[in-house]
């Protein structure tokens, strides 16, 4: 028996997902063994549907480990799984740490506001601002420029929304 045919053999097909019946890993994954290599099933299906061994990983639109439906299947990388686990709640996306509560910053939104107020009188440079603020001439630029703190609004906006 040639590999695509024994391996379909394996197969129960429903309307929805087609349940590998062979062998699996025990972590939910079903396995296929091939010209003497052992596959994850549904990246043996991928191959013979795409005629391409996938690089990245393969994506389960149906989240069902042991389907290896190829129109269930999809290639990606690990970024796209995480985020599809996102999207699907199957886990919690990290905490995002803007502005005060990055554990780096150096600066205080009023900070920020000070130093873009200074800079826009003309009457300080960026390196001035700077050394006052002991932080980096770099990181004043990025400050003024709205680069970084873009949370963070100017006075008078903030004012004029009042």
């Amino acid at each position: 028996m040639i590999p695509g045919e024994e391996f379909w053999s394996r197969v129960h097909k429903t309307d929805g997902c087609w349940i590998w019946t062979g062998g699996n890993r025990g972590n939910g994954y079903g396995t296929f063994w091939a010209q003497g290599k052992r596959y994850y099933a549904h990246r043996y299906a991928y191959y013979l549907a795409s005629g391409k061994m996938p690089e990245g990983i393969i994506l389960h639109a149906c989240d069902n480990t042991i389907c290896v439906r190829p129109d269930h299947l999809s290639e990606g990388t690990q970024a796209d799984n995480v985020i599809d686990m996102w999207h699907k709640g199957r886990g919690v996306p990290p905490p995002r740490h803007v502005g005060e509560s990055h554990p780096y910053a150096k600066l205080t939104e009023e900070t920020v506001r000070q130093i873009r107020q200074q800079y826009d009188s003309g009457h300080y440079t960026q390196s001035e601002l700077a050394r006052a603020h002991g932080i980096g001439r770099t990181a004043v630029g990025c400050v003024v420029r709205h680069e970084t703190w873009r949370h963070v609004g100017d006075p008078q906006t903030t004012k004029a929304a009042a």
